[in-house]
């Protein structure tokens, strides 16, 4: 059997596990009636890391892409079904949600890790939601793949990085639906 991923020369994903993961994918990718793998789960995959197991970087950038056709599907299907004005309505709940995050005052916008513990550095978050705050004001085009490459330095002190995730995911949620919205 080939190997789907160049292997990593130090820590890299649990080959097994990867290529589980993504046989149960591909069937879904080729049979888009078949719900394997919702969005939701594919964003929550985790791999054990072991040595010279898979590439991290070209694992997840094969799942990132999985990920925007799966979303892509999803969103396309949830339009059919709700119909175009609650479909706004949802889309619009996410920007209210997003908005009531960005009006909070720099370096207060999410919970911080008290001493001794490190979380994201609150300049890089905050410069990052200044751009989706842009966005949301129709002033500036923002992508998927601009929120995804973000890295924030590790900084004691820092916002607690599961609420910085989890805005970011959100973020991402919002500029998939408004892509199938405008699509």
């Amino acid at each position: 059997m080939t190997e789907k991923f160049p292997r990593a020369k130090k820590l890299g994903y649990a080959i097994d596990e990867v290529n589980v993961f993504l046989d149960k994918a591909r069937v879904q990718y080729l049979n888009p009636e078949q719900l394997i793998i919702d969005t939701q789960t594919l964003r929550a995959t985790r791999f054990k890391l072991v040595k010279h197991g898979y590439s991290i970087s070209a694992v997840d950038a094969a799942l990132e892409k999985l990920e925007d056709v799966f979303a892509s599907r999803e969103l396309e299907a949830k339009l059919r079904e709700l119909g175009f004005n609650e479909f706004l309505a949802e889309l619009n709940q996410i920007k209210q949600l997003i908005d009531s995050r960005l009006a909070r005052p720099k370096h207060k916008r999410f919970a911080r890790r008290g001493w001794p513990f490190r979380g994201y550095d609150r300049k890089q978050v905050d410069a990052l939601c200044s751009r989706v705050a842009t966005h949301v004001k129709a002033e500036a085009e923002l992508t998927v793949r601009d929120v995804r490459i973000e890295v924030f330095k590790s900084k004691r002190g820092g916002y607690a990085e599961h609420q910085v995730d989890a805005f970011m995911d959100k973020v991402v949620e919002l500029l998939q639906r408004q892509k199938i919205f405008n699509g």
